[in-house]
């Protein structure tokens, strides 16, 4: 693989699918049918691989794109970093608990907003000190970033 080439390693999967497709499916050359099975099986199988694959909200992949292409300039920028995680004890708790009495006021007085929402669910994250809560917290956090994400894209549309 030269530097240009782009790293289609993710893809052996569905390499493998198109290829066993192609393998299992019989095509009748010389008639106007032809191939059509064959292509019919490729999409419905490629299909079926994407959807495997691909998330299924609105807009997640768009966004997922973008986080990985400043996930790749952070590491050209910095390389693969490995930190402490630096979460847990009574103040990241009180921190927490905070922010989610914060968040329940808002909820209860007319509706939180996106900073709101995003900070409760941080600094649930930085008061857990298990790896297992933390990344779990973590992805949470990242599920309200896409969503605050997707509803301002909605507004620009």
């Amino acid at each position: 693989m030269t530097a240009t080439e782009p790293d289609l390693t993710a893809l052996a999967p569905l390499a493998r699918t198109i290829a066993d497709t192609i393998q299992t499916t019989p095509i009748n050359l010389g008639t106007p049918e032809g191939a059509a099975p064959l292509i019919q099986a490729l999409i419905l199988r490629t299909a079926a691989y994407m959807g495997s694959e691909l998330p299924a909200t609105p807009g997640l992949a768009k966004h997922m794109v973008e986080v990985d292409a400043e996930r790749q300039r952070q590491l050209k920028k910095w390389g693969d970093q490995h930190h402490p995680d630096g979460t847990g004890g009574p103040v990241m708790r009180d921190q927490a608990n905070a922010a989610r009495a914060a968040c329940q006021y808002l909820a209860d007085n007319g509706g939180p907003d996106w900073r709101a929402i995003l900070l409760e669910e941080v600094y649930e994250a930085l008061a857990e000190s298990g790896p297992k809560a933390l990344r779990t917290e973590l992805v949470q956090c990242a599920a309200v970033i896409q969503a605050w994400i997707s509803d301002i894209d909605s507004r620009e549309a």
